[in-house]
């Protein structure tokens, strides 16, 4: 189910993703824009990025499965998130103020606020936080010396340590988890360097500069710039990466035992390509980045593609968390193409979660179906009252009926019904009641289907009113139904499936006001309809199983309503025949509904937005009354409908015996 897409900032998987796979966390209202998430909190339930949701870049966080939005400073025109505390409670990045300036900044809820409350720099940068929150390091560009100057934020107040690299440049990008060590890079300039350094720095303590060019092989390859992204939450391991210049496009990712100054080259995706480390666990045992265009992991030795959403050719890892089970960063959505979304990665796979859920969301959501199915009665051998048919002179009528339809433009479904029914005339009054058996398959997305079964009830009432033509007819249909789902959805090595089984309930009154009729000739004559449909659905709640993602859903309800205006045209072709010939216009007025809510141990809860049905479609259709005898009637019905929630095409045959 392309595209849900794209919960849904879809949420989040992030949250709880502990064992799960590849999400795209991309909201699925917004297909033309793209999302990028720059950092996970270390307990993996809370990721946080940028978007270009609304033109400007906009600082983002997911947690359980809610996407929210985080506000710019006051006046500002954009923001991005690039880190978390351990629980996502203090999230940073950077806010454009309302001169247009780059500001270090926190957010407690979605309010920003400024780290560089005494305006040390011109502009700032906030990259890192530790697991407490109590530590953020990042940048600034001095108004003095003109250039970056690393800082640490520590109880309120910022501290410029850039003293240490004796006026070079120099940033800070990341910080152990307990605050105290602290990685980036210094060298003469970040514009046009000659010479880049690594740095790890103790707070209260020394400053080591980091010259990964000691590895023989990158020493070898005249890889000179060194820089250091991030560093375990443990503070033993560094990570980074080695380069012929800030911008050369031969990158090398390595690790750097801080204790004992030792370094271990990452490789690469291709032999000769190139790797770029950004993000390390609490233990230092799985680092993340990107490797020739693809996100990696590096664990145990081993280099590990993490593959690519939908079609997509480009991903990069940004961040870890500290058990190293959840991994996020972002991905192109199609080869080439310029939209890019934010996911969650686990359990060695790649899934969208957009699609995870819209896959039985809107036209393909359990509740939609079986509203379709309960209605199918009502749009086939129902769709005309019982005393529009000739009772043949008697007072006695039962009935026995086939209903079809089929649908392949919005949903692909097919849907078949039998019923059985009697009815009886009191003056102008008809009664009648039926049971039928109603069942439908419908295809999901990616490899998923749907089957509904069951039986149900019907009970109509007709009245001639006193023109003797115009008639006032109730029908009331409750069903009860089973439901067996395959949900299919994309993940980043194909698709996968979970099953689920649930039981529904549905209840259809429609009220019909028909006639009085218009006479053109004796045989011809045309009479005019309205009516107004209201259908209760609830299903349980269930639990699915089997798939990377099985997920439990709670119980839902949605109550659909719809009003038909048409007219009937009647040709009596014969004494034996007659023909109809049906338009009508249909408007549903209840909206999206609840949407879907599904719980995941492995992505927490997860919500996508209900998707309105079709608010209004034409339907046409053909009748053929023909006597077989004097008290036998055949009925033949077919209709045909524009896009939306009724059958494309639907048909109905009932024999029909006086007694």
């Amino acid at each position: 189910m392309r595209t849900l897409s794209k919960l849904t900032l879809f949420a989040a998987a992030t949250a709880a993703m502990h064992g799960a796979g590849f999400t795209d966390i991309h909201p699925a209202a917004n297909p033309t824009n793209s999302t990028w998430t720059n950092g996970v909190s270390s307990d993996g339930l809370v990721s946080v990025g940028r978007s270009n949701i609304g033109g400007n870049a906009r600082a983002f966080k997911i947690a359980g499965g809610t996407y929210t939005q985080l506000d710019n400073l006051s006046g500002g025109s954009g923001s991005w998130a690039t880190a978390a505390c351990s629980n996502g409670s203090l999230i940073v990045g950077t806010s454009i103020d309302f001169n247009g300036a780059y500001q270090a900044v926190s957010w407690t809820g979605t309010t920003a606020t400024t780290l560089d409350n005494t305006a040390s720099f011109l502009l700032s940068e906030a990259t890192g936080i530790s697991s407490t929150g109590t530590t953020i390091v990042g940048w600034g560009f001095s108004g003095t010396s003109f250039q970056e100057e690393a800082f640490y934020h520590l109880a309120g107040s910022i501290n410029n340590f850039s003293v240490l690299f004796s006026g070079l440049a120099s940033k800070a990008m990341g910080v152990s988890a307990d605050g105290n060590t602290i990685v980036g890079s210094v060298g003469d300039n970040f514009s046009t360097p000659g010479a880049v350094s690594g740095f790890v720095y103790t707070i209260g303590g020394t400053s080591t500069l980091v010259d990964a060019t000691v590895v023989p092989a990158f020493n070898v390859a005249g890889l000179s710039f060194t820089q250091l992204t991030a560093i375990s939450g443990n503070g033993a391991i560094a990570i980074g990466y080695v380069s012929s210049s800030l911008s050369s496009g031969d990158e090398q990712a390595f690790r750097y035992n801080v204790s004992g100054a030792t370094y271990a080259a990452l490789g690469s995706l291709s032999v000769g390509g190139w790797s770029i480390a950004r993000a390390i666990n609490s233990d230092g045992s799985v680092i993340v980045g990107q490797s020739d265009n693809q996100a990696f992991k590096y664990q145990d030795g081993t280099l590990t593609p993490l593959g690519f959403l939908g079609t997509g050719d480009e991903s990069d890892a940004t961040g870890v968390s500290a058990d190293g089970t959840v991994i996020v960063g972002y991905s192109r959505i199609t080869s080439g193409g310029a939209f890019r979304h934010a996911f969650v990665y686990a359990n060695q796979t790649m899934l969208d979660a957009d699609e995870w859920l819209r896959s039985l969301n809107g036209p393909s959501s359990l509740l939609a179906m079986t509203t379709s199915l309960n209605s199918q009665p009502l749009e086939g051998a129902h769709h005309r009252p019982l005393m529009s048919y000739d009772n043949m002179g008697k007072q006695s009528q039962a009935w026995a009926t086939g209903d079809f339809g089929t649908s392949s433009r919005q949903s692909d479904s097919h849907m078949t019904s039998g019923e059985i029914g009697v009815s009886q005339t009191y003056g102008d009054f008809v009664l009648g009641v039926a049971a039928g058996h109603a069942s439908l398959n419908q295809d999901l997305l990616f490899g998923g289907n749907a089957h509904i079964s069951g039986n149900y009830l019907l009970a109509e009432a007709d009245t001639r009113l006193a023109d003797k033509e115009s008639i006032v007819s109730l029908v009331l249909v409750h069903g009860n139904y089973d439901a067996d789902t395959t949900r299919g959805y994309v993940t980043g090595s194909g698709t996968d499936t979970s099953r689920g089984s649930t039981g529904l309930k549905t209840s259809s009154a429609r009220l019909r006001l028909d006639g009085p009729a218009q006479k053109f000739i004796s045989a011809v004559s045309a009479t005019p309809f309205i009516s107004y449909t209201a259908t209760r659905t609830t299903a349980d709640a269930y639990a699915e199983t089997g798939g990377s993602f099985p997920a439990s859903f709670g119980a839902q309800e949605h109550t659909a309503q719809e009003g038909r205006l048409g007219v009937t045209a009647k040709y009596v072709a014969s004494p034996s025949t007659t023909l109809l010939f049906t338009a009508e216009w249909i408007h549903r007025f209840d909206d999206a509904g609840e949407g879907l809510t599904a719980t995941s141990s492995t992505m927490g809860t997860l919500t996508a937005t209900g998707i309105a049905p079709t608010a209004d479609q034409a339907r046409f259709g053909f009748d053929i009354d023909h006597k077989l005898s004097a008290d036998t009637l055949l009925n033949f019905s077919v209709h045909a409908a524009g896009i939306g929630p009724s059958s494309d095409v639907s048909a109905a045959l009932s024999i029909r015996r006086a007694f």
